[in-house]
């Protein structure tokens, strides 16, 4: 699966609670996802960063990004 656009509304229900749904033993993504639980930013500051750091690491995270269309 490809990277969904910037203003897709996936990154928004991962912001609001779906980063816990994800399946990952990607260290990063799981030092992430611990952060932004614990971070209270706004979500869409939160779906802007999910957004960029999937972004910067879409080579490395092809696991993720099948999980997207389900969450």
């Amino acid at each position: 699966m490809s990277l969904p656009s910037a203003n897709s509304p996936v990154w928004g229900r991962l912001a609001t609670g779906g980063l816990s749904r994800l399946q990952t033993s990607h260290l990063g993504t799981q030092m992430l996802i611990k952060r932004l639980e614990m971070s209270a930013a706004a979500p869409a500051a939160k779906a802007q960063e999910i957004y960029n750091y999937f972004a910067k690491w879409e080579r490395s995270l092809a696991h993720e990004l099948a999980q997207l269309a389900r969450l």
